[in-house]
C-alpha cells in the first residue's frame, strides 16, 4: 500500500517553545514501522505547498498518516487545517478530523463540554485580560495554563499558585507571552493517570499508565511541566516516570476506562487518543483529551500498547486498519446510495414511459379531431 506521511520539520522550526523537542522521532518511528510492514512510504513536510503536492499525487496515495500536531508554520492553532485540507482532497487519513482537533485544542471549551455531559473535570475560570474578578468558588491551590497550547507549553513550576498575588502574576505572564487567554483551574493534588484508546467503532482501552513523581523534591510541584516532558537533564524530568500498567484498584480502573471512552465519544476522536486524569480521594478528574498524542516509539501510547502485548509495529498497523475501515465504510455508504438511486430510476421509468405514451395518444386524437372539423 502507498502511504504518505505528513509532519512538520521540527529541526527547522523557529516559532514558539522548541527547547528539547526539536526532533522528528515520532515521524521516524512511524516511517520505519510502515516500511517494516511492507508499505511504500513517501514523506511530505507540512508547508504552504502541500496542497498542490498532494493534489498531484493523490491518485497514487492509498492512505495519509497524519503526524502533524504542530500545525502549519509550527502554529498549533493551524493544526485542524491539515485534516480539513485532506477532506477537501477526499483523501483517507489517520486520526481525528478537523472539527475534533479544533475543539480539543481549546482546553476551556473541552472543559465546558465535559461539564455539560456531566463528566468530572476540575473547577476552572478563563481570564482574557487578567482584570476579571476571581470567582469565589475557585479554591487554591490553582494551576495556570495557556488555553490553546499542548506539549506542556507554558506550564512551569510557578504555574501552580497558592495565593492571589502569584495567580495574577502568572495570568499576566501567560496572556502576554503566549498571546492568548489563561486557563485557571483547581489543582488536583493526587495521582496522575494516562488512558490510551485505539480503534474506531470497537475501541480498545489500553493498559492504564501512571505518571509517578517518586523522589520529586518537596520544593517542586508534582506536575508534568515543560521540563518534565522535554528536558532530559532537568530535575523534573528525572523524577517524572511512567509506570505501565499502573497499580490501581479494579473499581477505579473501570471508572477511568469508562470516562475515557465517553470523553472520546463527545469529541468524536478517531483511531488513537489519550485522556489524562488526576485522581484525589478515589475520584477522577479529566484534565485533557489529547486526540493527537505523541506516537513515537518511546512515548506513552506506545508503552501502553506494549503492556497490552503489541509491538510498536502492531500499534501502527492497528491505526492503519482503523483508518482503512472508515474508508471502506464510506465506500459502502456511497455504493448503497448509488444503488438506491438506480432502483428509484427504474421504478420511475414505467411511469415516465406511460406518461409519454398517453401524451402521444392525446396528440393523435387532437390531430384526428382537427381533420374531421376540416
Amino acid at each position: 500500500m502507498d502511504i504518505a506521511v505528513l509532519f512538520v520539520n521540527r529541526k527547522e522550526a523557529k516559532a514558539g517553545d522548541w527547547d528539547g523537542r526539536d526532533s522528528n522521532d515520532d515521524a521516524e518511528s512511524v516511517i520505519n514501522a510502515l516500511k517494516s510492514l511492507g508499505h511504500n512510504v513517501t514523506t511530505h513536510f507540512v508547508d504552504a505547498n502541500l496542497y498542490e503536492k498532494l493534489n498531484d499525487k493523490r491518485k497514487d496515495i492509498d492512505l495519509v498518516f497524519n503526524i502533524c500536531d504542530d500545525g502549519f508554520y509550527t502554529n498549533p492553532e493551524l493544526e485542524p487545517h491539515l485534516p480539513a485540507m485532506l477532506d477537501i482532497l477526499k483523501m483517507t487519513y489517520t486520526g481525528s478530523n478537523y472539527l475534533c482537533l479544533a475543539i480539543t485544542m481549546n482546553k476551556a471549551l473541552v472543559k465546558k463540554l465535559l461539564t455539560y455531559h456531566n463528566l468530572p473535570t476540575p473547577n476552572f475560570q478563563v481570564f482574557e485580560t487578567g482584570d476579571e474578578p476571581i470567582r469565589e468558588d475557585l479554591k487554591f491551590p490553582l494551576i495556570v495554563k495557556p488555553v490553546r497550547e499542548d506539549a506542556s507549553i507554558g506550564i512551569r513550576d510557578r504555574s501552580v499558585v497558592s495565593n492571589k498575588e502569584d495567580l495574577l502574576k502568572r495570568i499576566d505572564i501567560v496572556i502576554k507571552r503566549y498571546k492568548q487567554p489563561a486557563l485557571v483551574e483547581e489543582f488536583i493534588d493526587g495521582r496522575e493517570f494516562n488512558v490510551g484508546v485505539i480503534g474506531d467503532g470497537n475501541k480498545e482501552v489500553l493498559p492504564i499508565a501512571e505518571i509517578a513523581f517518586d523522589g520529586m523534591p518537596d520544593r517542586k510541584p508534582r506536575i508534568v511541566n515543560y521540563d518534565a516532558k522535554w528536558k532530559e537533564n532537568s530535575v523534573s524530568f528525572k523524577f517524572t516516570n511512567r509506570k505501565c500498567p499502573a497499580e490501581i484498584p479494579v473499581d477505579l480502573k473501570q471508572k477511568l476506562k469508562e470516562l475515557a471512552i465517553k470523553a472520546g465519544a463527545i469529541f468524536n476522536c478517531k483511531d488513537y487518543f489519550r485522556v489524562d486524569f488526576r485522581v484525589r480521594d478515589n475520584e477522577p478528574y479529566i484534565l485533557e483529551v489529547n486526540q493527537n498524542p505523541d506516537i513515537s516509539e518511546n512515548a506513552g501510547l506506545a508503552s501502553m500498547a506494549k503492556a497490552a502485548g503489541y509491538t510498536y509495529t502492531d500499534l501502527i498497523d492497528r491505526i492503519i486498519k482503523s483508518a482503512l475501515t472508515r474508508k471502506e465504510e464510506k465506500k459502502r455508504i456511497r455504493e448503497v446510495i448509488k444503488s438506491d438511486e438506480e432502483i428509484k430510476e427504474k421504478q420511475n421509468a414505467p411511469e415516465a414511459s406511460a406518461e409519454n405514451t398517453s401524451n402521444s395518444n392525446n396528440k393523435v386524437e387532437q390531430k384526428t379531431e382537427i381533420i374531421q372539423e376540416k
